[in-house]
């Protein structure tokens, strides 16, 4: 017979082998307390254990060698000093779909994928294509073989660790059938091996929209998504998407955090059904068949503003599979655009040792961030015909912050993009972000009107260079 529980609970579970108990509380999760119990390592992953899968919302293995070897290190050390004890390795949460046979991992994937690699290793199996690679998973293979092979060299050692762990190591069960709640603890909770990534669990939510759809189709979206590089998502999402939604609005920006994945989560299944609401839905659902139509043979220029049209930055994104799509172009746009704004054929005046200074330098490190975010957002709304001229009116009003101040730190920065500043002579007071958001014209914005403010730092070569460059791009 079922049953569980969904309240804040505290559970008092027998400790094996002891006659102790663990207590454990659980937030507003529906648990099958008939499941919840400490099971073997061979109970949960040996012939007879239950068929577990990883979830697409997972990220990819991310263990470094480090922490798996402290992992076998654990339990040898928990057999060499208590071998008749259980040893607790901590805990598993599983979602069991209704009317399904099988558990998804929701919490404890890593150390589960390195206890299955252990296991194999131990039995004397050979995983060919983990012979080979540089891959977090191929190093942790490395790492562990070398690990067994050590026990090798003691007589029955590696009999006694191999029985230990499959007997003696033991997890913490937890299985829920409540799919929002198991999202909710993954979204929250994942405490365990490397902290996910702010845009770890945007994919998360967003896959969780796509319930509907398609394993193919949920399939496809992850491997696109798993081809970005993760600190490009981390630069796209910190240090440009979230900035320019704060600034347009005159906020003030800070370090994107797991706290801000509402800014990105966009209109969904659970969003209301008010008029705000349903014009975007509707605008998101019908505007890319209404542009294959209205453009059946669009050029490469033209599809540019017809997917920027789709993946408005003022506009709140779609839920699902259009968030990985709007994910996937912004990169591409801000990848293109930071490499095409510092090129000699793209920027009039600037060469390459330009570039060295002024795209690579630490020094006009926020300088730069806040060029290349202008710009994205300018042809995000305007597009790209006039960009010759505005590169140099946006490069003016990015880098002419720098010849201000002797040292540049992020709040003069953050206070510079949202239009506030000192009396300093011939600094801009303008909140570029929040003009283009407010206009559709981008000759309302005047951005010929920026002034740069005298030199601070005569005598540095690198201002004096900057401050001819300003000066032959009015």
């Amino acid at each position: 017979m079922h049953s569980s529980t969904d309240c804040t609970v505290q559970f008092r579970i027998p400790t094996p082998g002891t006659a102790s108990y663990l207590s454990i509380t659980v937030d507003t999760m529906t648990i099958n307390t008939e499941m919840l119990q400490f099971v073997s390592v061979d109970e949960l992953l040996g012939t007879q254990g239950p068929d577990l899968r990883i979830p697409d919302f997972q990220r990819p293995y991310s263990w470094s060698p480090r922490i798996a070897a402290q992992l076998f290190t654990d339990v040898a050390e928990a057999l060499d000093s208590r071998p008749e004890h259980s040893y607790i390795m901590g805990t598993v949460i599983l979602l069991r779909r209704p009317q399904e046979s099988h558990f998804e991992v929701v919490d404890g994937q890593q150390r589960i994928l390195t206890l299955h690699l252990l296991r194999a290793l131990l039995r004397g199996q050979r995983i060919p294509h983990l012979q080979s690679g540089d891959t977090p998973i191929h190093h942790v293979h490395q790492e562990l073989s070398r690990r067994v092979a050590d026990l090798e060299r003691s007589p029955g050692r590696l009999d006694r660790y191999r029985e230990f762990l499959d007997a003696k190591a033991k997890v913490l069960k937890i299985v829920t059938d409540d799919e929002d709640e198991a999202f909710q603890f993954f979204d929250s909770q994942n405490f365990r091996g490397k902290s996910l990534r702010p845009h770890d669990l945007l994919k998360a939510f967003h896959l969780r929209e796509m319930a509907d759809a398609s394993t193919a189709e949920q399939r496809a979206v992850v491997e696109q998504w798993e081809k970005a590089d993760e600190n490009e998502l981390d630069r796209l999402f910190g240090t440009y998407l979230a900035r320019i939604h704060w600034w347009s609005r005159n906020m003030p920006a800070h370090a994107y955090t797991t706290d801000d994945l509402d800014l990105f989560k966009g209109v969904g299944r659970s969003t209301r059904r008010l008029p705000g609401a349903e014009y975007h839905r509707a605008a998101k659902a019908v505007l890319p068949g209404l542009q294959e139509w209205s453009y059946p043979d669009a050029d490469s220029v033209t599809r540019r503003d017809l997917k920027r049209a789709q993946h408005q930055l003022d506009a709140p994104v779609a839920a699902g599979k259009s968030f990985f799509d709007y994910a996937a172009f912004m990169l591409e746009e801000y990848e293109r655009l930071d490499e095409e704004l510092f090129s000699d054929a793209n920027t009039a005046g600037l060469t390459t040792a330009d570039r060295t200074v002024f795209h690579d330098g630490a020094r006009f490190r926020y300088c730069r961030e806040l060029y290349v975010a202008a710009v994205l957002y300018y042809t995000n709304k305007y597009s790209e015909a006039d960009m010759p001229q505005v590169r140099r009116h946006l490069f003016r009003w990015a880098y002419s912050l720098r010849l201000a101040y002797e040292r540049l730190g992020w709040r003069t920065t953050d206070n510079y993009a949202r239009g506030i500043s000192t009396n300093m002579d011939g600094l801009n007071k303008v909140n570029l972000f929040s003009a283009i958001r407010d206009s559709l014209d981008p000759r309302e914005i005047e951005l010929e009107n920026m002034s740069a403010p005298r030199t601070a730092r005569t005598d540095n070569p690198e201002d004096a260079r900057l401050l001819t460059l300003l000066k032959e791009s009015r």
